[in-house]
């Protein structure tokens, strides 16, 4: 069947085919458990099943229902999956994108929480101690679904949800997943040390890249680990933590001495987790972080990997966890894990750091450490008469976004030789999340509902468009120079006196509306016509490379999201046909010579597009009364299962 046909079928509960058969409803025992698999693209799984490599997943469907899930305008997993945690719209919750913008200066703004510095401070000689902490707070409005069950003393587990950092206060059990920064407030700075002085010279910023100095005992002496700043001393640079490693070439070989610790690895291993400590004020207060080390290679050249510094959940320097004590618990019963916000390393795959070989390496680790978390809490919902469990795996969704050229012969960035190495390895992982669900039938009782699900499905991403390049070319956006040129910012040369629209996110595009925006100049009488014009515009236009139609639908906000917090929306999102997507350069502000480019970046799957054409994934035990459900209307399903009823907030609709 081709993905055309699939999309199209609006019926879309497969009915035609002969694994699917409807159980009986709930049972009357109050459990249940949902399991979250970013990016699970249903047309794949419904080929998978076909050739009988998801037995599992085919099971559940036989037992219940398969169908596609209509996700959230943009299908971005930050929209999605508030959507699923407060069962409404965009408009309730507040989240339009991973990047929304300060209407005050135009400046991209993370959209899902803000940190905000105390104003009470006392300087004691060379440092600034606050009287009041600082805090982070949570951007994503309207309640969570297990507040509403912790109110009946139902007991809840939620696993790394995206869109819950920092966590909502909450009795319930939750870590938090998507937007948790690393310990210096990024997401995802890694450091390379290497002796390819070619290599050392490139500019990977944000992250960190090292000249190896190797004496002639071959020993690296003077490496360093950089944490946060010291927010305590008035004007310091970031705590930097020294480590040494010695080489051994004949077994390919390094040991790391780094506080007192002795970490050997092997080429091409992957260490464990290593706690640093942080100091702030010696031998009074420090902070801890952990990594992990990954020698890349150890012979023509030495090149030494380290992970961004992760928040440490046995010692967590900034709340990840509900209750506090959580993410301890889980540190201590099964080990250090991975706590940033996306664990596999994608901008390390995109910046030639690692090969594919290297990131697969890495990704796998990060499936590993979610299977033995995920079976200890499956054990603990076993042992309740009553509870609720959320787990959420991030591995399809990264993987997909990094190894989609591998099958993709009409992508521009397919290497043949990489494709014929590592081809399967993008069904591997629907077979990897097929075997957890499997030790779910295994043992699950089955008056039990399960949900299987997913935020978005995945596309091909093979030619990047700038929003913003295309606005100047429409005189839309104006500069204050005469010739535009790579990278240029509309923060720094936007003429914003003459300026209409102008392009910030991954989807949204926005009217310079005066009253609004610091220099706006389109009046609001005068906005709903300009909406409709660009509008036009975009879904006419065409890739001049093909032919093909680039822009399926311009979403004008005003028209398809509820009134509570329309007010953080773009004025118009964009849903980009199958195999178009946003240039990165132009979701923070800036512009390149052409509008429209070959993709060539192993980032060559994507789903920030129009999400008619990547639905997302809903497969269940029980039988449901929606031919295509929204994953809005999961909370209202899970809330009446427990015998609740949904507020007016939630705007979805039960499917039982």
């Amino acid at each position: 069947m081709k993905r055309r046909e699939f999309i199209k079928n609006t019926g879309v509960l497969l009915a035609a085919s002969p694994f699917m058969n409807f159980a009986s409803n709930f049972s009357s025992q109050k459990r249940m458990i949902v399991l979250g698999m970013d990016g699970m693209d249903p047309l794949i799984v419904y080929n998978l099943i076909k050739k009988g490599e998801l037995p599992n997943l085919r099971k559940l469907a036989e037992m219940g229902s398969f169908t596609k899930l209509r996700t959230t305008i943009p299908p971005q997993s930050p929209v999605a999956w508030s959507s699923f945690i407060t069962g409404a719209d965009p408009g309730v919750y507040g989240i339009y994108d991973f990047i929304h913008r300060d209407p005050s200066n135009y400046f991209p703004i993370f959209s899902q929480s803000e940190t905000i510095p105390s104003e009470w401070m006392v300087k004691i000689g060379k440092y600034k101690i606050p009287l009041k902490s600082g805090e982070v707070v949570l951007k994503r409005e309207g309640t969570a679904f297990w507040d509403y069950l912790e109110k009946r003393d139902i007991e809840a587990t939620i696993f790394k949800v995206p869109g819950n950092y920092p966590p909502s206060k909450s009795g319930q059990r939750t870590i938090s997943g998507m937007g948790t920064p690393d310990i210096t407030g990024g997401y995802g700075m890694y450091t390379l040390y290497t002796t390819d002085e070619e290599e050392a010279q490139k500019d990977i910023s944000p992250s960190h890249l090292y000249y190896a100095y190797i004496n002639e005992d071959d020993v690296m002496e003077d490496g360093i680990i950089e944490g946060p700043a010291n927010d305590l001393i008035k004007g310091s640079e970031n705590i930097s933590v020294p480590f040494k490693v010695y080489l051994d070439y004949k077994h390919k070989t390094a040991r790391i001495d780094i506080q007192g610790k002795e970490i050997l690895i092997s080429e091409k291993e992957y260490s464990d987790w290593v706690e640093i400590e942080f100091p702030l004020i010696k031998n009074i207060k420090s902070i801890y972080g952990m990594v992990k080390f990954y020698l890349l290679e150890l012979g023509k050249r030495f090149r030494l990997y380290i992970s961004p510094v992760h928040v440490s959940p046995a010692h967590p320097a900034m709340t990840i966890s509900t209750p506090s004590h959580y993410s301890k618990e889980l540190a201590e019963k099964n080990g250090l894990f991975h706590t940033i916000s996306l664990p596999a390393d994608t901008k390390a795959l995109s910046q030639q750091t690692f090969s594919m070989e290297n990131f697969l390496t890495q990704n796998e680790s990060v499936f590993n450490e979610s299977e033995k978390i995920f079976d200890y809490e499956f054990q603990r919902f076993l042992n309740k008469k009553r509870g609720f469990l959320f787990f959420y795996f991030s591995e399809l969704d990264q993987g997909q976004h990094m190894m989609w050229a591998l099958n993709d012969k009409q992508h521009p960035y397919f290497h043949t030789k990489e494709s014929k190495r590592f081809w399967n390895e993008r069904d591997e992982l629907y077979r990897k999340h097929d075997r957890i669900l499997g030790k779910v039938l295994k043992k699950l009782p089955k008056d039990v509902p399960i949900i299987v699900m997913s935020d978005h499905g995945f596309a091909p991403f093979r030619r990047k468009v700038n929003i913003n390049t295309w606005l100047y070319k429409e005189g839309y956006l104006k500069l204050s120079v005469n010739n535009i040129f790579d990278d240029i910012s509309i923060l720094e040369y936007a003429d914003w006196n003459r300026t209409k629209s102008y392009a910030i996110g991954l989807n949204g595009l926005y009217i310079n509306l005066k009253g609004r925006e610091r220099d706006g100049i389109v009046y609001k009488g005068e906005k709903r016509k300009l909406l409709e014009e660009i509008k036009s515009k975009l879904e006419m236009l065409r890739d001049p490379l093909n032919g093909e139609k680039i822009i399926n639908n311009a979403y004008i906000s005003e028209d398809h999201f509820s009134k509570d917090f329309l007010g953080r929306a773009p004025d118009i999102i964009i849903g980009y046909n199958r195999g178009y997507r946003v240039d990165d350069s132009s979701a923070i502000g800036n512009l390149v010579s052409d509008s429209i480019r070959d993709n060539l970046n192993w980032w060559s799957g994507d789903h920030c597009i129009d999400p008619m054409v990547v639905p997302a994934t809903f497969i269940s035990n029980f039988k449901i009364n929606k031919k295509f459900p929204a994953i809005k209307d999961i909370t209202p399903t899970i809330l009446k299962h427990f015998g609740i009823n949904p507020p007016p907030s939630i705007t979805g609709k039960s499917l039982i």
